[in-house]
């Protein structure tokens, strides 16, 4: 990298992403950092969108680009922080914050964790080095947060879709391609919510950002059209172009939990069509330790076609491959697509008037969009 050697050269100190940001955090009186295996950065985003109307001076960092923030990042002011806070090799432990918010807990990244007792003792420890006075807003229906909230040693702020829970949301429904929610907090009504975004998950993301909000402006709702206007972050139910009256699509998602959810939420949304997945299973330990959870995160998938893993930063290796999946799965109509030209050409050959074709996974999958023609009215 040539910035790090000119650094090195001229004798600049250098720091790894999150020992900047326990700097960058410290200097800021509040700050909020947003967790879980699923979610952060849409939850994060909604947060934003939210924080950029009110009155609090607050600079926004998110893990992806958010048109209406201009990007990923929005340097408003010096009372406020938002971060996206990763678990990835526990970085998350690097930052300073009043409010964590924990929205869910899952296995995942096992090139670095041992198991799921692993990863939910790094979240306890994130959200036990909570500033004293903060709190903990968590997800009161994810299973797997439930087990850690005894040890948590700071306030606890519970969040919930038709449940019990300090912040709930209820009579959540889909009118005119939008969904809708009534929001409360403590039996209180807060009002109602519509959002562009889709999807049960996408709700209690909604849900934890309202609550992000509220701990430190209470007049959360004059800010809920900022959430009615939030598109959705990059790579998030993105919508790219027609191919053969195809509407065509990408998302991030890439771990079965969040497979599974976002596929129900299409099918929610359009119920009638032939939905179609083009999917690059990402890093070969993911695929490996969790092949058993991808073999039914497509069940509401009408066809699949699958591409080579994607290894991101892992070396090559030749125990698992995309044809083992294949294999596996018990789904009827797989067919295997291994690279861009051979998913651009089964695109073009294949897709028909009224289909839905996702491309899905957090490699380069979405680069799939700039090798295919998409149809003349969509240029």
């Amino acid at each position: 990298n040539p910035e790090i050697q000119e650094a090195k050269r001229l004798g600049i100190p250098l720091m790894v992403r999150s020992a900047f940001f326990r700097l960058l955090t410290s200097q800021f009186p509040h700050s909020i950092a947003i967790s879980g295996s699923h979610g952060k950065t849409t939850a994060t985003s909604m947060t934003a969108v939210m924080l950029q109307k009110s009155a609090i001076p607050s600079t926004l960092i998110i893990g992806a680009s958010v048109p209406e923030i201009g990007g990923n990042i929005s340097i408003g002011g010096g009372e406020l922080i938002l971060n996206e806070a990763c678990e990835f090799e526990e970085s998350f432990l690097d930052f300073e914050h009043d409010l964590a918010v924990i929205l869910n807990i899952d296995l995942d990244h096992l090139d670095y964790y041992r198991d799921l007792e692993h990863i939910q003792d790094a979240f306890v420890r994130f959200a036990n080095q909570t500033r004293e006075g903060g709190a903990v807003l968590v997800n009161a229906q994810d299973p797997h947060t439930q087990p850690i909230l005894a040890r948590i040693e700071r306030d606890i702020i519970t969040f919930a879709v038709a449940e019990e829970a300090d912040y709930r949301a209820d009579n959540v429904r889909i009118e005119e391609g939008n969904t809708l929610f009534e929001a409360s907090y403590q039996g209180t009504p807060l009002g109602t919510v519509r959002l562009q975004v889709h999807g049960r998950h996408n709700v209690a993301n909604a849900l934890a950002a309202i609550a992000s909000v509220h701990r430190y402006d209470k007049n959360v709702s004059d800010y809920f059209p900022a959430l009615s206007s939030f598109q959705g972050a990059a790579r998030r139910f993105e919508y790219h172009g027609n191919v053969n009256g195809a509407r065509c699509y990408d998302d991030f998602a890439h771990h079965p939990r969040e497979i599974r959810a976002l596929l129900e939420s299409i099918k929610e949304l359009f119920p009638d069509n032939r939905l179609i997945i083009g999917f690059q299973p990402h890093t070969y330990s993911r695929t490996k330790l969790l092949f058993d959870e991808h073999l039914h995160a497509f069940d509401d998938a009408d066809e699949i076609w699958m591409m080579d893993i994607y290894a991101a930063r892992e070396p090559f290796d030749p125990s698992i491959h995309t044809s083992m999946l294949i294999e596996a799965m018990p789904h009827k109509r797989i067919t295997y697509t291994p690279d861009f030209p051979d998913l651009r050409d089964k695109m073009h050959r294949d897709l028909q008037e009224g289909d839905i074709f996702f491309s899905v996974g957090c490699g380069d999958v979405n680069r799939i969009h700039d090798f295919v023609t998409f149809d003349k009215e969509e240029q």
